[in-house]
């Protein structure tokens, strides 16, 4: 997605990206805090 968000401005399908935004990003959130409470014991 990077590279198309990147560099293909005019073939973004926003709607792809809402639902990515709405359905991965708060499970790589979760999963990143908890990668980052268990570095810190």
């Amino acid at each position: 997605m990077r590279n198309r968000v990147s560099h293909g401005y005019d073939k973004v399908d926003l709607e792809i990206v809402w639902k990515t935004i709405q359905s991965d990003l708060p499970e790589l959130h979760t999963q990143l805090s908890e990668m980052n409470r268990d570095l810190g014991r």
